[in-house]
């Protein structure tokens, strides 16, 4: 069986001009994997209280200086916490969770999609199309927000770790032994690239189309 390290992040903003960073309190000793911000303001945090074994959700409305729990209704670790606006999120993990809000996290419906894997990343191109990257080589698509998941084939059984679109039709996946797929045609079909390297890759992101 394959590991899956878990890596814990701090949680930190940018203060003032000269892009100094400023270590904030989350108030949890959870360990936390994923953050994102629907403005300024609001943001979340996913993870796993190690306690209680209960997959944790934090809110905050004041651009990260106090942080609130949030009722996830899973045990289960979550990876990774997505919005797509100021209501709608989605957030993915162990054993083949997937949970989805449409009123800004107050609460959380469970989707039960057929699958054990553990789902480490998600990305939605659009409010309506979603993606989802796991072990086993899993990519599943949504086009109705997330309320019902597919399985693509990804042409491979590797630890995906991180999956990024940038468009509508262009996404890359990444995971174990450097493995990078590609896609030009929404998931339809996927194909391996050269990434030069058999190190883990854990994540990736495009700041525009072209650079990685």
């Amino acid at each position: 069986m394959k590991k899956f390290y878990i890596f814990l992040i701090a949680l930190f903003a940018v203060n003032g001009a000269m892009a100094q960073w400023t270590a904030l309190s989350s108030g949890t000793t959870y360990g936390l994997k994923s953050i994102c911000f629907t403005d300024a303001s609001t943001g979340y945090v996913g993870g796993i209280d190690y306690d209680n074994q209960k997959g944790i959700i934090l809110k905050t409305i004041n651009g990260g200086a106090t942080w609130n729990t949030l009722s996830s209704g899973t045990n289960n670790t979550l990876n990774l916490v997505c919005f797509t606006d100021a209501n709608k999120g989605c957030a993915v993990g162990y054993n083949g969770t997937i949970l989805t809000t449409v009123n800004g996290g107050d609460s959380w419906t469970t989707h039960h999609i057929g699958t054990l894997e553990i789902l480490t990343s998600l990305y939605f191109p659009d409010a309506s199309t979603g993606y989802i990257s796991g072990d086993h080589g899993l990519i599943l698509k949504t086009t109705d927000g997330g309320s019902s998941w597919s399985t693509i084939s990804s042409g491979t059984s590797a630890f995906l770790t991180s999956i990024y679109f940038t468009d509508a039709n262009a996404g890359y996946v990444v995971g174990e032994d450097g493995i990078v797929l590609t896609t030009h045609d929404g998931g339809t079909t996927w194909i391996t690239q050269a990434s030069g390297t058999t190190q883990w890759l854990t994540s990736v992101y495009f700041t525009d189309p072209n650079t990685e």
